[in-house]
This record gives structure tokens, C-alpha cells and sequence, in this order.
């Protein structure tokens, strides 16, 4: 089972990005899986790309992960900290699209995934704990996992997968939200681990947590 780790970048990775990389290949290099009806281990390779533009950077890994044969594409962003078993939690869900919803690394701060009529979705302690996986309509790339047959797909449409839009009242539209539009437009559902999400740091001057989101909840958009 071959796992394709992609991340975009500009300018430098992390210190938790790295730590938690080394972390979470290690971890997931003793596991074993059930693929395609039979036992697999993990076959990892890490791709990056640096571009001012976020799409750009996006497209490229997309061609690299594809051409190295992946079954799996698993989007990092390099601002993210997450737990060893992060990748192995996400193949145990057996989902077509799915991920963190992690904060956005402002204050005031909110989840960056939302329901299919684009009201926030809340990660909460409550959710966490009851380990709690949710149908959504927008996840963040930060930290996702998405199978390869969802990119042929999409590619077979000859449409771009990543773009930047704005709307009519000049607001931008990020890659990511333009690529769940692409996905929910196919028919494949987007999913998030609100077990995980608990978990997902996004960091900034400091690690922004769903804790963080609850206690900003009021003031959200």
C-alpha cells in the first residue's frame, strides 16, 4: 500500500511539523493494514513542493504522487502538528476523503471545515471523546487523506483540481474549499475525525487547538 505524504510549502517547515513527522512515519512503519482484502504494510514517500502559490504547489504533488504509483494521498501542511498514530487512525476510517478539522491559526479562531451549507462544524471535546466521525461538506488540506481513485476522477474531468476564486463581494475561495466542491460534485463524500482534530495543532505564535476554537466560538464569523 503505497502512501504518498504531500506538502506544499514557502519559506521554512515547522520545528512541529518535523517533529511530528518523524514521529508519525516511524509509528506507521509498524503497522500493518488490510488492503485490498488483504494484509499491507505501509509504503510511505514524502513529496514537497515549494511555490508562492498554494495551487500550483498542490498540482505539482498531485503529478508526483500519481506518477509514483500512491494509492493514498496524505496532505500535511508544514504549520501543522499532529500525533504518531495520525495517519494510521485515518486508514482505519476506510473513507474516500477524510481529515482534521483543524483551527485556523488567528484569533479569534474557528474550524476550518464546514457543513454542506457552509455553517462552521465544530470539533468538540464531547465529539472527540465519543470518537465521533462526521459527513461534512468543506474540509481543510492541512491534514487529509484522500485515495487515488478520487483524483483520477477528478482528473479525468480536465478540470484543475486547485484553484483560487473570488467571490462577488471579493472574498477569496481557497484551493481546498475549490477542491471539495470538485469532490462532492463527483458523488464522493468528505469525512472528519473529530478524535483526531482534537489532537491537530496549527501553529502560529502559538499551537491554536479546538479548545481554543470553543473558547473563540462567540466570536466567529
Amino acid at each position: 500500500m503505497k502512501i504518498a505524504i504531500c506538502t506544499p510549502y514557502h519559506g521554512d517547515v515547522t520545528a512541529q511539523y518535523a517533529e511530528s513527522l518523524v514521529g508519525m512515519v516511524l509509528f506507521t512503519s509498524q503497522c500493518q493494514f488490510e488492503f485490498n482484502g488483504e494484509a499491507a504494510a505501509a509504503d510511505l514517500q514524502m513529496f514537497m513542493r515549494t511555490s508562492s502559490l498554494v495551487p500550483q504547489a498542490r498540482a505539482w504533488l498531485v503529478d508526483d504522487a500519481i506518477g509514483w504509483g500512491a494509492d493514498y494521498l496524505l496532505w500535511i501542511d508544514a504549520d501543522h502538528s499532529f500525533p504518531a498514530d495520525a495517519l494510521f487512525r485515518l486508514l482505519s476510517l476506510n473513507k474516500a476523503v477524510v481529515g482534521a478539522n483543524y483551527p485556523r491559526r488567528v484569533r479569534p479562531t474557528y474550524p476550518t471545515a464546514l457543513d454542506a451549507a457552509g455553517n462552521l462544524v465544530w470539533t468538540t471535546e464531547e465529539k472527540a471523546a465519543a470518537g465521533e466521525v462526521e459527513e461534512v461538506g468543506f474540509l481543510g488540506l492541512g491534514f487529509c487523506l484522500v485515495s487515488t481513485p478520487v483524483i483520477q476522477t477528478l482528473k479525468a474531468k480536465g478540470k484543475p483540481l486547485f484553484t483560487l476564486a473570488m467571490t462577488p463581494d471579493h472574498k477569496f475561495v481557497g484551493e481546498d474549499h475549490y477542491f471539495c466542491e470538485l469532490v462532492q460534485r463527483a458523488g464522493f463524500a468528505i469525512h472528519v475525525d473529530h478524535a483526531l482534530s482534537w489532537k491537530i495543532g496549527h501553529v502560529a505564535r502559538q499551537e491554536l487547538y479546538n479548545q481554543d476554537a470553543i473558547a473563540d466560538r462567540g466570536l466567529a464569523p
